[in-house]
């Protein structure tokens, strides 16, 4: 199964509940549209975002969302 999501912001709570509510499975794919929140905050705690999203029994694909220049 497929589902889509958008703005996540690295708050990946609703998305753990959502797995639990469906039982879903690592060949179901959520689509996140935008805004994920996985690489935006430096390498080490998108490391962790990373590694609680790889725990999630559903397969992630992020598109990236705005993005701008930080100075």
């Amino acid at each position: 199964m497929i589902y889509i999501t958008g703005d996540t912001h690295g708050s990946f709570e609703r998305v753990e509940n959502f797995c639990q509510r469906f039982n879903t499975k690592n060949d179901d794919i959520m689509i996140i549209l935008g805004d994920a929140g996985i690489n935006f905050s430096g390498p080490r705690y998108d490391r962790l975002k990373k590694r609680q999203l790889e725990e999630l029994p559903i397969t992630i694909f992020a598109i990236h969302g705005n993005l701008y220049n930080v100075l």
